[in-house]
């Protein structure tokens, strides 16, 4: 793997060669898929009306071929069970079942086209019917989109368990070592109480728990006092409003332990919550550690756990950035700051973007990515309680707003850096398409509310 997130120099020689495999695979597939087609259409079943037969048929086998010719250069290390396979080959077989015809049909307005396509080969006297060139086009396209579906979507639905959850072990040295959970807090009365007592009940006791008050109007400062005077390892500041960035730098700053974690002040954390978060720090080759959450929705007075499915491991071959970029288009779970532990000493060479109320968490964590030349470690349970629909929550306004998505997209370029490889690119624009669907299902949630 490699040993720096750092991609500021081209690709390696051994990932452009990775890149250069997957290309003739490609091509390779293509050419199968093109002859196979051929060879069922005009030698095997001839029938024209049966040709979204043949389309269904070829790009059936195609995929199979596929999927064998991708595990060869990409799934080496992965154990892929029998059941996981199986359902790969139905996933396929189903998405060319429903594509198919109605790609057939789409493509079938191209009239022209078609019958330009008709016309060269009858020049050069080759045996294909009219019919057959104008399901040929259908066919290429519905390859091209089960071929993309799979990409985005089979890692996370045909093999969310193919990967077995890693347990880290809680040595006697990560028993002793220090960790700082910085709380901002700004009127969140209602809650606090309930977030320092999860605090204060950590099976983990070596704690600094740096409360910055960020200027609070009603009891939160006071609570805040009351509880330091109860637990030594309480430290609260109090500071004139600047917003919660603000106070997250100010308790970064103040931090002394060795490891650290944000949390929000209406929000709380399991019992094992820096416990089993601190684990993985055994292992030499982790920055960050990341665990599942308990999303509770208090309008909608409903609740679920999310990001608890295991995720694949980076690929020996994949850089850093790729990764991320994967990870942040198939679920949310890196987007904030808390739910996570990090390294203080590389988390001081960051700081939160304090005139921004949007994608701020993220940037941190990119940026803290950056600094760093480790991996991230996963976590499968809901440990981190989160309370959305809060009074003193602002993503939800902020989220209705494009220009704040496409600020962060235009972050996100600068963070990927010059020259990015092949895959970072095809990640960054499925990262984009994904907060394009979020947008628009936050502008509906908020005209629902």
């Amino acid at each position: 793997m490699e040993s720096t997130i750092n991609r500021s120099k081209k690709p390696t020689v051994k990932t452009s060669r990775h890149a250069t495999r997957y290309f003739f695979v490609g091509v390779s597939i293509t050419i199968f898929n093109y002859v196979l087609y051929a060879i069922l259409s005009n030698l095997i079943i001839k029938n024209h009306d049966l040709l979204w037969l043949s389309s269904l048929i070829s790009t059936v086998i195609t995929t199979i071929v596929a999927y064998f010719a991708h595990s060869k250069i990409t799934w080496k290390d992965r154990d892929i069970s029998q059941s996981s396979i199986i359902k790969f080959f139905i996933w396929n077989a189903l998405l060319a079942l429903i594509i198919s015809p109605s790609f057939t049909q789409f493509f079938s307005l191209f009239t022209p086209l078609y019958e330009f396509a008709f016309d060269l080969t009858s020049t050069f006297h080759l045996p294909f019917s009219y019919d057959f060139v104008l399901t040929t086009g259908a066919f290429v396209f519905t390859s091209i989109v089960i071929m993309i579906i799979n990409f985005l979507f089979y890692d996370k639905f045909v093999f969310p368990k193919s990967i077995p959850e890693k347990s880290y072990p809680y040595t006697a040295e990560l028993q002793k070592a220090k960790v700082s959970v910085v709380i901002p807090i700004y009127n969140t009365s209602k809650y606090l109480p309930a977030c320092l007592d999860s605090v204060l009940t950590q099976t983990h006791q070596n704690l600094e728990i740096v409360l910055v008050d960020d200027g609070s109007t009603d009891d939160s400062g006071k609570i805040a006092d009351d509880y330091a005077k109860k637990d030594q390892r309480i430290k609260v500041i109090h500071k004139k409003n600047g917003g919660q960035s603000s106070a997250r730098n100010r308790g970064l700053k103040e931090a002394t332990g060795e490891y650290l974690c944000f949390i929000d002040s209406d929000d709380k954390i399991d019992k094992d919550y820096v416990k089993e978060l601190l684990s993985p720090y055994k292992e030499k080759n982790f920055a960050l550690s990341v665990c599942g959450m308990h999303y509770k929705r208090l309008k909608q007075k409903s609740a679920e756990n999310v990001y608890i499915n295991s995720l694949r491991p980076r690929r020996k071959t994949e850089s850093k950035k790729a990764y991320i970029l994967y990870l942040l288009a198939v679920d949310g779970r890196i987007y904030s700051s808390v739910n996570k532990s990090f390294q203080t000493k590389i988390a001081k060479k960051c700081s939160f973007d304090e005139s921004l109320n949007f994608s701020e968490d993220s940037r941190f964590v990119l940026n803290y990515l950056e600094q760093s030349s480790g991996e991230i470690a996963f976590i499968l349970k809901p440990l981190y309680f989160y309370n959305f629909g809060t009074e003193t929550s602002t993503i939800k306004t902020a989220a209705t707003k494009w220009q704040n998505w496409q600020g962060f997209y235009n972050f996100l370029k600068t963070w990927l850096g010059k020259n990015p490889s092949l895959s970072e690119k095809f990640w960054l624009h499925a990262v984009h398409l994904r907060w394009r669907i979020s947008y628009v299902r936050s502008r509906r949630r908020a005209k629902q509310s």
